[in-house]
């Protein structure tokens, strides 16, 4: 059996998989399975992978499957994986090559352990745009992810395979598409003792896809979560009812923000007031607000 099961969701990957592939091969530490699942191509990505797996000689397999969006995909690859670990890799990432002997290590170290966790470089276009930093710990892990946002990366995240099992796998429910990862995280919190590496080992490559539409579509189906996750404190005090607000108006405030970059300016509107109305303690909320009607009215939502 492998130590790790390495499960890496594709869809239209034909183009860019063998770069991301490679970076599998190349790893230092060699006790692992790579199962890469094709979920519903219209391209070549299932004959790319297997082209690769048979050239680079790795144990492994590409499973193809009709289109089941990206939770549907890793759960695939989670029921077929072998390995006491999972590590995930997006079709577009890459890892340096020491990752996995680095989270292995780290597990060793630390037998208690059920997740690991280390930074990546954002990549676009080949150069740095900034470190993408995973965690920290704390010691009621669930609250902060919950009310100080995701702080996790699927492909800087490697998890015991009976822990995700535990967990019930990723939600493929349609209102949790794009923050289906956000959703796992949290419910592994409450169960999982989690540890972060202080170090990159991979590259996230930043796809430019905020398009107005898409920003509002990922924050519906963010404040879906959220919600979700705020029902599980059946009566909630006047602290955790603060938190709840002020979660949302940073929803909402990064929302707008989104839509100006976009130069959506009415869009941004609604998202605008609600981040400030929600949670007006915060300058940042304001200071969005302000930003809007500058942009839009010329100062003139004040009056």
């Amino acid at each position: 059996m492998p130590r790790v099961s390495v499960v890496v969701p594709a869809w239209n990957a034909e183009a860019f998989l063998e770069k991301t592939l490679e970076t599998v091969a190349a790893q230092t530490f060699r006790d692992f399975e790579l199962i890469v699942v094709d979920d519903g191509s219209r391209d070549g990505t299932k004959k790319a992978a297997d082209r690769f797996l048979e050239r680079a000689g790795l144990e492994g397999r590409c499973l193809r499957q009709e289109n089941r969006k990206i939770a549907g995909a890793r759960n695939a690859g989670i029921r077929a994986a072998r390995g006491e670990l999972v590590a995930f890799l997006d079709h577009d990432d890459l890892w340096l090559a020491t990752k996995l002997a680095e989270v292995a290590a780290e597990f060793d170290a630390h037998p208690e352990t059920d997740l690991v966790g280390h930074h990546e470089n954002v990549v676009r276009d080949g150069r740095l745009v900034r470190i993408s930093r995973c965690g920290p710990y704390a010691e009621n892990m669930y609250e902060r992810l919950l009310f100080e946002g995701n702080a996790l990366s699927p492909s800087a995240t490697t998890v015991r395979r009976d822990k995700l099992i535990e967990a019930g796998l990723f939600r493929e429910n349609p209102e949790f598409d794009t923050v289906e990862d956000y959703d796992l995280w949290l419910r592994l919190a409450k169960t999982c003792r989690m540890r972060f590496l202080d170090r990159v080992l991979g590259e996230y490559q930043l796809v430019e896809r905020a398009a107005s539409n898409r920003i509002a579509y990922h924050n519906a189906n963010l404040e879906s979560l959220l919600r979700d996750h705020f029902r599980s404190f059946p009566d909630p005090d006047a602290r955790t009812r603060a938190l709840m607000r002020r979660r949302l108006a940073a929803m909402n405030r990064s929302a707008a923000r989104g839509l100006l970059a976009q130069g959506d300016a009415a869009a941004a509107g609604p998202y605008a007031r609600r981040a400030a109305s929600g949670w007006p303690w915060d300058w940042r909320n304001a200071a969005t607000w302000t930003l809007w009607a500058v942009k839009k009215l010329g100062g003139r939502a004040w009056t």
